[in-house]
């Protein structure tokens, strides 16, 4: 994660989780075990009672969690749309997910990162996206703190070219990788984006008068 994303920045966002929207967010609809919301509110984890107005929902199953990638699709697919965030629904009867570590892990990587880009998404000034979307794919733009900000989501359920120089000045956040261009896939063309891979982007520091 790039070092100007401080861990302070992170550990202030996540501390003024509560049950009251918090402009983007990751919510649960309640009712859900005593175990999990204990542990959505220690993740920055919304809970509602009903689906806030201009969130988006999605149905899971009783026995798990999607995989971080797809909880991750979701949410930035939700956000690339201007929705005010993603609030996941249980089953009756659903099990506490909350102690089976590998599982819940995934819900909290997501929150986490929610955490660390809502300033940019709320304080930020939205802009142009500077490249062109391949299509296929969605994107939204954010300048914040004289940096610009892209999310682009691959909302097909195929991989879509993309130009390898479209992404080279950009560093990817939340990846192991910081070079966007090492995250592309190979295919017939070239270089792809895979079926509902999320790239949080990184543009360089801008010059007062840029």
């Amino acid at each position: 994660m790039r070092r100007c994303l401080s861990a302070a920045l992170l550990a202030v966002s996540v501390a003024c989780a509560c049950e009251t929207a918090l402009g983007f967010e990751l919510g649960l609809l309640t009712p859900v075990p005593a175990g999990m919301e204990s542990a959505a509110r220690t993740a920055g984890v919304s809970l509602h009672a009903a689906v806030p107005e201009g969130a988006d929902t999605q149905l899971l199953g009783a026995g798990s969690l999607d995989s971080w990638a797809h909880l991750r699709f979701l949410v930035a697919r939700a956000a690339v749309k201007g929705r005010k965030g993603l609030v996941l629904a249980f089953p009756p009867g659903s099990k506490d997910l909350s102690v089976y570590p590998e599982e819940w892990q995934a819900l909290a990587r997501v929150a986490r990162e929610i955490a660390v880009m809502r300033p940019i998404m709320e304080a930020g000034v939205e802009t142009p996206v500077p490249f062109a979307v391949p299509a296929g794919a969605s994107a939204r733009a954010w300048l914040y703190k004289r940096r610009l900000y892209v999310l682009m989501v691959n909302e097909s359920s195929r991989a879509v070219p993309i130009a390898e120089e479209t992404v080279r000045p950009w560093r990817a956040l939340f990846e192991v990788r910081t070079d966007a261009r090492d995250l592309l896939i190979p295919c017939a063309i070239s270089r792809c984006l895979g079926a509902q891979q999320v790239l949080w982007l990184e543009g360089r520091l801008r010059w007062r008068g840029e």
